[in-house]
């Protein structure tokens, strides 16, 4: 079945084809709804966006955490905006970090949000899918800010972005090339006139299609920071390892682990934002782990923000990853 999603979006196939129709409707949708939309809230500061036109996992929120760490080294005062997905607030609009301290209710935010507010201390987070509204409480509450970065919002139209990063990652590419539900991309390829930048996330060739629009493209990839444990100790892995990760490309957090010393002899995988609440399934993976004589189970910083707070028995140690650019200098604000 996974084969079948794979070959259905990232590669051409009769499935794909059967399905192109629907999507070269809902493509003129996307190009209508584009250029219809005149009235957009503009902010008192300077608004980024930070998003992608795949489907997904791209790199955004590791982008988001590099790019605000970027600016508050130049010494810029840093808010950021996520609609906070799946989380307890996405629905409402609240502040979940401030330039003190993170808030107890932060874990109930989403995996993301809670993960941007406890890399990002002393910025002020906000989730909530109102951006409009998160804005004007920002705003409010720290006028003093110079910028305000919505990680995931090139599709988000209703707020006036002065600069959009728009990421790639070289795992996925742009799929097949065909809009949803025949590929992968949220809206046309053409939608990329309208960003500032393009992040591609790898070390490979960059796609033709990419490169045509001429944009700004900054080239970078994941680097591994450290290993720690549930409670944040640094170690190094040893004995015979296997990955756990709920996000939107797998093989992404594979070829982070190959680039390193390390093996893995399996990979649990789930899907995107999975909250791993199922006691059953959790019992399972550490039977299997057992039965096969796994020392330690390699884990996301998206999947430890949901997993730290669930009570197991699993040996689990955290990838902590941070962006890196190739060229930082062709950052220019």
């Amino acid at each position: 079945m996974q084969n079948l999603i794979e070959n259905h979006l990232y590669k051409r196939s009769p499935i794909s084809y059967l399905l192109w129709p629907i999507s070269f409707k809902y493509s003129l949708i996307l190009k209508l709804r584009r250029l219809l939309t005149k009235q957009r809230y503009k902010s008192k500061c300077k608004i980024i966006s930070v998003g992608n036109i795949v489907s997904g996992g791209s790199g955004k929120t590791p982008f988001t955490i590099f790019l605000t760490n970027y600016l508050k080294e130049k010494g810029f005062k840093i808010a950021v905006s996520h609609r906070g997905y799946k989380g307890k607030f996405e629905n409402e609009n609240k502040l979940i970090s401030d330039e003190n301290e993170v808030f107890d209710f932060a874990r109930d935010a989403g995996d993301e949000a809670f993960l941007l507010a406890s890399k990002l201390k002393g910025i002020p987070v906000i989730v909530g899918k109102n951006r409009r509204l998160s804005i004007r409480i920002l705003e409010e509450k720290f006028p003093n800010l110079d910028y305000i970065i919505l990680d995931d919002s090139f599709q988000h139209l209703k707020v006036f972005h002065d600069l959009d990063f728009v990421v790639f990652n070289e795992i996925g590419g742009i799929g097949n090339g065909f809009i949803l539900p025949a590929g992968i991309l949220r809206e046309p390829l053409s939608a990329l006139k309208y960003s500032d930048y393009i992040v591609f996330n790898g070390d490979g060739e960059i796609p033709n299609q990419i490169k045509k629009y001429n944009k700004p493209i900054l080239q970078g990839e994941y680097r591994i920071k450290c290993f720690s444990d549930k409670d944040g100790n640094k170690i190094q892995p040893v004995g015979k390892l296997a990955l756990l990760s709920g996000i939107g490309l797998p093989r992404s957090f594979e070829n982070t682990i190959r680039k390193t010393d390390l093996s893995f002899e399996k990979h649990f995988c789930f899907p995107d934002h999975y909250d791993f609440k199922d006691k059953a399934i959790l019992q399972k993976i550490e039977t299997e782990l057992k039965k096969e004589r796994i020392d330690q189970l390699l884990i996301t910083e998206k999947d430890f923000a949901k997993l730290r707070f669930i009570k197991h028995n699993l040996p689990l140690v955290v990838v902590e990853v941070e962006f890196v650019l190739e060229k930082p200098e062709e950052l220019k604000f």
